[in-house]
């Protein structure tokens, strides 16, 4: 008898402490709601953001507080912070429409276009009508650019410089970017007309993940003069030499919340010389979208099968003072024995010249939606094959891009 009474007991009390904890469970859950709405609706964002990083640590976790937390950081143009919240929401609920469109110009303000086309494919058919992303078109960008290396060395003359190319996209899974480049450069005894086809494919994955693969195909022909006469009219060369160069290079970008971290590898057959290159790169988004972005490239690279390696270290800076200007600036390093290629085997060197420094300026202005105008200035130091002597490249080039 007295152990039924005390079985009873401790039941009564278990059921009470239960419907208590419920109970509880369930005001708070009230005020959390109820609080977060208010903010929502006054447009306290800063105070939104706080309140709900303290409740979602007490384990209040659920789709409205994710959607007011990512408008809020959305309002704030925080898009990089905002992204994560938007992404849970879809995880408690994959019906709704809002999240998704959120998430979309998420990733076309932070500069992810194949990750935004990726993401149509998930939308309903009300939410494709609404962002006409069936209609977007299949050639995303046309591009034109040409410009002048001017030399300060008699003995190296200037290059002139022309690129034209385009980007589209395959069923909105993956990218391509497809650029032309001539490149010449001679005097009197010499003359060197390159010709150079680059693709490069961006493949968006999972969790934020973006997959490159680019191949880079130089042909080169250099003619020789012997006698010391201008080469232009009827004078012939006394030699052409043709040469056939190639670079592959494959890049893995992972972005997080404020920065981008990427690992590449890169094989040149370039100028007689076989190199292995590896990179590491991050770029850190302080104010978490990018209006600014701080970050360095560095390299790694061989051509003796690692017996000896050497460094480039490229730091540089992105800055959006405007909506529609952007700047970018670097400074590659180098105090290896090599030239090396850049930004995932676009850029290459047109000549067996080191490059020991180089300074890049660019700018970038939207005109219209339509139209990009951005010029670039370059200052390289190089130092001429199998000797110690330098010289400088002050380089200008101007392009202009056009967006369907």
């Amino acid at each position: 008898m007295q152990a039924r009474y005390s079985y009873s007991l401790i039941f009564s009390f278990l059921l009470l402490c239960a419907v208590n904890s419920y109970s509880q469970q369930t005001l708070n859950t009230q005020v959390v709601a109820k609080r977060s709405y208010g903010m929502y609706l006054k447009q306290q964002w800063p105070e939104l953001i706080a309140y709900g990083d303290s409740v979602l640590k007490l384990g209040y976790d659920y789709y409205y507080i994710r959607m007011r937390m990512g408008i809020a950081y959305f309002e704030l143009k925080k898009y990089r912070l905002a992204e994560p919240h938007f992404k849970k929401a879809i995880e408690f609920n994959a019906q709704e429409d809002l999240a998704y469109e959120y998430l979309y110009y998420i990733y076309v303000y932070t500069d992810r276009f194949e990750e935004s086309r990726k993401l149509t494919k998930k939308f309903s058919a009300t939410l494709k009508q609404k962002l006409q992303s069936d209609s977007l078109p299949k050639v995303e960008y046309r591009f034109a650019e040409a410009g002048e290396k001017i030399s300060n060395n008699t003995e190296t003359p200037n290059a002139t410089y022309v690129q034209l190319g385009l980007g589209h996209n395959i069923a909105n899974n993956f990218s391509l970017l497809h650029a032309y480049t001539y490149y010449g450069q001679g005097n009197n005894e010499w003359k060197i007309n390159q010709n150079q086809y680059y693709i490069r494919a961006n493949f968006p994955m999972k969790n934020n993940f973006m997959l490159s693969g680019a191949f880079h195909f130089v042909e080169r022909s250099t003619a020789l003069f012997s006698n010391t006469g201008n080469f232009t009219g009827s004078t012939k060369p006394s030699s052409v030499l043709f040469t056939y160069n190639y670079v592959e290079s494959i890049l893995l970008r992972k972005s997080f919340e404020r920065f981008d971290a990427s690992l590449g590898s890169t094989v040149l057959w370039l100028d007689s010389v076989f190199q292995f290159q590896h990179n590491a790169m991050i770029n850190y988004f302080p104010l978490g979208n990018n209006k600014l972005g701080i970050g360095a490239n560095v390299y790694l690279y061989t051509r003796d099968a690692y017996s000896s390696v050497n460094f480039v270290f490229v730091p540089f800076v992105s800055f959006k003072p405007l909506q529609k200007l952007s700047l970018f600036g670097s400074y590659l390093l180098n105090s290896g024995y090599n030239n090396i290629a850049e930004w995932n085997g676009y850029v290459v060197n047109n000549s067996p010249d080191l490059t020991t420094g180089k300074l890049t300026l660019n700018a970038d202005w939207t005109i219209n939606k339509k139209w990009d105008l951005y010029a670039t200035y370059q200052y390289e130091n190089k130092q001429l094959f199998a000797t110690t002597t330098e010289y400088q490249f002050n380089s200008i080039f101007v392009g202009i891009k056009f967006k369907p």
